[in-house]
């Protein structure tokens, strides 16, 4: 089950006023966590999130206010030029930024509320994780960006944490796709580790956040290349939660992939025959692509 924590959603986001440079700091920092809203409906959600199935979740739609989404949307760093981190393997497709130094301050600040104490006490009571901590290097969170194609077999995450004695215990992601077709695929399984079927599926549409636990059982991925048009990607801001633990380090468990899909794994045996530099020049040329496109629309 889905919650919404708006009661007429098209209303919310018409009526939303638009962030400008005139209001003060304060103001727009309020504005990123509706903690309020949050806390109000926090019995709901820590009901849904312990019913979750195949294990505990929850999905929240309206989570954030629209203009404060659209604002990191607007200023999500274009392919050309990042230095974010690329996955392209036999089990994924997708791009990742290096935690949230180089993102923009209005998205660094985003990502630091999510992580402040108000926020950490809803998601403790929410999730039953008393102890539940923020990672400050933000290791493998942040902006994440999956082109035409891509995919993500299903999987468990590392539990680990590479440098700090932290165990993971949460994920939580929050979309950023106005206008995704959920005919395009790109949805969130979420897979039982006994029946190797999904038991929840998450379409990434705007405005939609998931919460869900984080151990070795708890498999997720969206194993189908998504057919979105070349000039869209899927967008969303990814954070994990952690619990302090001295041993994590020596005991907790790296990402696991189950086997690909036949799809998957012949186009990732085809695509290891392929040089490397085709890749770059066909991200160089679907670049190209979107840019002009874009323009056309402004045009």
């Amino acid at each position: 089950m889905t919650v919404s924590l708006a009661s007429s959603p098209t209303a919310s986001q018409a009526a939303a006023p638009q962030i400008t440079a005139t209001q003060s700091f304060d103001t727009v920092v309020e504005r990123m966590i509706p903690i309020d809203r949050l806390m109000a409906a926090r019995d709901e959600l820590r009901a849904q999130f312990q019913a979750g199935k195949p294990y505990p979740h929850v999905v929240i739609d309206n989570f954030f206010d629209p203009e404060i989404l659209r604002r990191i949307t607007a200023e999500f760093p274009s392919q050309g030029g990042r230095d974010w981190i690329k996955y392209d393997t036999e089990n994924e497709i997708k791009q990742t930024s290096r935690g949230i130094a180089d993102l923009s301050l209005f998205t660094q600040a985003f990502f630091l509320q999510i992580c402040a104490e108000p926020m950490m006490d809803f998601l403790r009571y929410v999730t039953g994780h008393a102890d539940l901590v923020p990672d400050p290097l933000f290791h493998g969170g942040g902006l994440h960006e999956s082109p035409r194609g891509g995919w993500l077999n299903v999987h468990v995450d590392w539990t680990q944490h590479p440098v700090l004695p932290l165990a993971r215990r949460l994920n939580l992601i929050i979309y950023l796709n106005e206008g995704w077709d959920p005919a395009w695929g790109g949805a969130l399984d979420l897979v039982d580790h006994v029946t190797k079927q999904p038991g929840a599926s998450v379409a990434p549409i705007f405005n939609r956040a998931v919460i869900f636990e984080t151990n070795d059982e708890t498999l997720h991925g969206f194993p189908d290349p998504m057919t979105c048009p070349v000039d869209v990607t899927r967008k969303s801001v990814s954070l994990f939660y952690w619990s302090p633990d001295p041993e994590a380090i020596k005991k907790a468990s790296f990402i696991t992939f189950l086997p690909g899909k036949k799809h998957t794994r012949l186009k990732a045996l085809a695509r290891s025959f392929v040089p490397p530099i085709t890749y770059v020049a066909r991200d160089k040329l679907a670049a190209l692509v979107r840019s002009r496109l874009r323009r056309r629309k402004t045009a």
